[in-house]
């Protein structure tokens, strides 16, 4: 269990920030696209 939950806690402190970055950069690159397409 502990070992787990070990590794639950690493993923979650390591993975999930990244997750988040990735998120809002996606949806930043296609904000700029739609804008881009947008103006055309």
């Amino acid at each position: 269990m502990n070992h787990t939950d070990g590794w639950m806690n690493g993923w979650a402190g390591g993975g999930m920030w990244l997750w988040t970055v990735l998120g809002l950069v996606i949806v930043a690159l296609l904000v700029v696209v739609i804008s881009k397409l947008s103006k055309k």
